[in-house]
């Protein structure tokens, strides 16, 4: 996993990714993501057509992913991709397994601080690791997840 991590303004991110099988763990039940308006999904695939990438599809279960991780993050006060005892997995790969996702290459973006989807978005976009993970050939799906201004992004191949 590789992580990344950019202080721009009062904003932190960070990156990471992942290839390979997902071991199944326990999960919790979700709530929907709350606040989002949906152009994010629009806004991710005008970049990703620019760039000469497929389209990613919305996901249901990595939308639980991220949307879960944004709460908890949010609610136990941390940013980061670890989330040690968390509810849902100590790590990315744990909480996207836990959802029952069984993807083949996962990435996630975290950022904390935007307050809407346009500017987590253009965040992401100026950012090199957050730019690779949504440019990302491999994958084929996404889900979006926030809980107060902090946000996560997954995006996985094969779930």
């Amino acid at each position: 996993m590789k992580r990344f991590l950019l202080a721009a303004g009062l904003c932190l991110l960070t990156a990471c990714q992942s290839t390979g099988s997902a071991t199944q763990v326990t999960s919790g039940g979700g709530s929907p993501s709350v606040g989002l308006t949906g152009s994010f999904g629009a806004d991710l695939n005008a970049f990703r057509a620019a760039q000469g990438r497929g389209a990613v599809q919305p996901n249901a279960l990595l939308r639980q992913a991220a949307q879960l991780h944004a709460e908890d993050m949010n609610q136990r006060g941390y940013f980061s991709h670890q989330s040690p005892g968390g509810p849902n997995g100590n790590d990315m790969a744990a909480r996207v397994a836990a959802t029952g996702c069984q993807y083949r290459a996962v990435a996630e973006n975290i950022a904390r601080g935007q307050t809407s989807e346009a500017q987590v978005f253009s965040s992401w976009q100026d950012s090199s690791g957050h730019r690779r993970n949504m440019l990302g050939a491999q994958y084929d799906g996404y889900g979006l997840g926030r809980s107060g201004n902090t946000w996560v992004l997954v995006l996985s191949r094969g779930c």
